[in-house]
């Protein structure tokens, strides 16, 4: 017998044996392992990205406010991210207070 053979004979031998409903179930419970494996093997060949440290966060940051960085440790850093985020708060339109309708009796 030839492979082929083999896997057609195998096939409709399963067939014959689980029936249609059972082989759905087989099928999708296969789908789901390979796409587990894939993914699984795609992590390892592919980490991610190295997450950023706290000072380079804050420097970051820092920068995106208009903050000079040069010569300033961490806390100088968010002392001034701090004082910034203050003063951009202040030129924010107050909000209107919620008006929380009396509690009926």
């Amino acid at each position: 017998m030839d492979v082929t053979e083999l896997v057609v004979v195998g096939f409709l031998v399963f067939f014959l044996l689980f029936g249609p409903d059972k082989l759905k179930d087989i099928a999708r419970a296969l789908g789901e392992a390979q796409r587990e494996y894939r993914k699984a093997s795609s992590q390892i060949f592919n980490p991610p990205p190295p997450k950023q440290t706290e000072e380079e966060l804050l420097r970051d940051t820092a920068k995106k406010l208009g903050i000079s960085t040069e010569g300033k440790t961490k806390e100088q850093l968010a002392e001034e991210i701090v004082r910034k985020a203050g003063e951009i708060s202040k030129q924010l339109p107050p909000k209107e207070k919620e008006v929380k309708p009396e509690a009926a009796k």
